[in-house]
């Protein structure tokens, strides 16, 4: 099959040198990308190198901003069709509402940054892959509750499946929980099981 993997988190721009991201890096996406391509699948991998470098023996884009990612994984769904996307990427959820030219000066007593809700980019895989597999990532601080807001999530994204990770669940190696559209659930308990289900679901 023909997959999308997208992977990495995305920067957000407060000046010309700061930015805002989170903690996580890609790694288990590019993990996911080399599994599968080992069962014979053909991938395109879109991911944020800062943590990972330079991608070897994987077809691969490269992005750091939110902006770029946007851009770049439009044009590329609008040039391509692929069998499933897996949307790994920990995509920003806020973005400065206004970047400051330069370098904000340092020694400020006080620095209010103003922050808009970007874009979400699932929407936009969804609206120009509308017959592709989409599975989606979704995470929470906390595992209670983590299955019915996952669930919420697939079904207003128009996902087929949502792997759901709680915080709490990763500080001891990788934990998730499958859910799919009637919401039948399948625990997953190492990055090696993740790799096994999704082939799973892309050989039915």
């Amino acid at each position: 099959m023909q997959l999308l993997i997208t992977a990495g988190p995305t920067w957000a721009k407060v000046d010309e040198v700061r930015v805002l991201t989170n903690r996580f890096t890609g790694r288990t996406g590019l993990y996911l990308a080399n599994k599968l391509s080992e069962k014979g699948h053909k991938i395109t991998l879109i991911i944020n190198p800062y943590s990972v470098g330079k991608v070897t023996g994987i077809n691969s884009l490269y992005f750091y901003y939110f902006a770029e990612f946007k851009k770049k994984i439009t044009d590329l769904l609008k040039s391509n069709n692929f069998d499933a996307i897996i949307h790994m990427a920990a995509v920003s959820d806020y973005l400065s509402k206004k970047k400051k030219e330069g370098k904000i000066p340092s020694g400020k007593k006080n620095l209010n940054i103003s922050l808009i809700p970007a874009p979400k980019i699932i929407k936009i895989i969804r609206k120009l892959a509308k017959d592709s597999i989409l599975i989606q990532f979704k995470l929470e601080a906390k595992k209670r509750g983590i299955i019915d807001k996952a669930y919420r999530s697939l079904k207003e994204n128009g996902s087929n499946y949502v792997v759901a990770n709680a915080l709490e669940d990763l500080r001891d190696g990788y934990k998730a929980m499958l859910v799919d559209k009637q919401k039948n659930i399948t625990k997953i308990s190492s990055k090696d099981d993740l790799a096994k289900e999704i082939n799973n679901i892309l050989t039915l």
